[in-house]
């Protein structure tokens, strides 16, 4: 039985690594550095351990936390099998910003080193216990270097433009993004309890619809797809208000306050159940999609 909890733990918790990774825009670099921790779990002979070893490792520890909180989930004895989709989407999404920050630190060659420092069954090697070379084969080295041919000042220059673009590449910044997409929630709240009485400008509603528009668009680019769908809800909705679509009556604004509590939570990692706004913020989507195909 105690194997068959620990199978299920390990696939339950690489899955919602797979979900929360699927969240996020990856270089092929980031998506073998999660690979590599898909494997680690996978090879664990003890979940808990293995665990405990991410949160020793600086670049893993707050990530590591995270799993440590899905592990004692997933051993509970009051598991609701019933809501457990619910609660999977809700842990994948807890998952996204530890991911995304521990990813932003490491590099597949430096995850695998830290991973083997860490464990206690690794075998190190003494590199400088390795043979030396004999004459012989350091002149064969020095006569293979001679014949390699050398490169030219135009093929330097060639490979210098080919390389212009990834020299370029910006680093995405978790922090700006932050900043960016909570800059006008309080504001939008605030603007939520005015619609319902008509009192707002059109000023006013353009500017919230673009904004939010262009934070879904950000959303998307960077890879959150579920804050990007959250936006897009919101933008839509209010433009099916502002074109008297949809009335602005109480079960709608509630609707697209429950999509400003998903994007607050998920972008600050909040540890609450959020599943009934994401199904609230989803229904009111059906609902402008009906009335977009019915106009």
């Amino acid at each position: 039985m105690h194997r068959v909890i620990l199978n299920f733990g390990k696939q339950y918790i690489i899955q919602c690594i797979v979900a929360a990774a699927n969240n996020l825009r990856l270089s092929s670099e980031k998506i073998e550095i999660v690979a590599i921790l898909k494997e680690k779990i996978a090879a664990s002979e003890d979940l808990s351990e293995e665990i405990k070893n991410f949160k020793k490792i600086t670049e893993l520890s707050k990530f590591g936390i995270k799993l440590g909180e899905l592990q004692n989930f997933i051993e509970s004895e009051k598991i609701d099998f019933l809501k457990l989709s619910d609660k999977f989407k809700e842990h994948s999404y807890g998952l996204v910003r530890e991911l995304s920050n521990s990813l932003d630190l490491l590099t597949p060659q430096s995850i695998r080193s830290l991973l083997q420092q860490h464990d206690p069954g690794s075998i190190k090697v003494d590199l400088t216990k390795r043979p030396t070379k004999t004459n012989s084969e350091l002149l064969e080295l020095s006569a293979f270097k001679r014949e390699l041919p050398r490169r030219s000042k135009a093929d330097e220059l060639k490979e210098e433009i080919i390389f212009e673009e990834l020299n370029k590449e910006v680093e995405f910044n978790f922090e700006n993004f932050e900043e960016k997409v909570l800059r006008h929630v309080k504001e939008l709240d605030s603007f939520l309890n005015r619609i319902i009485k008509f009192d707002y400008t059109e000023g006013e509603m353009n500017f919230y619809i673009q904004l939010m528009k262009e934070n879904g668009e950000l959303s998307q680019k960077v890879g959150f797809y579920v804050l990007s769908n959250m936006h897009t809800i919101f933008s839509k909705g209010l433009e099916m208000v502002h074109q008297k679509k949809i009335a602005p009556s109480t079960s709608v604004v509630e609707s697209l306050r429950a999509c400003l509590i998903v994007i607050v939570a998920v972008v600050r990692g909040k540890e609450v159940d959020i599943t009934s706004y994401l199904n609230r913020a989803e229904n009111f989507n059906k609902t402008i999609l009906s009335k977009q195909k019915g106009s």
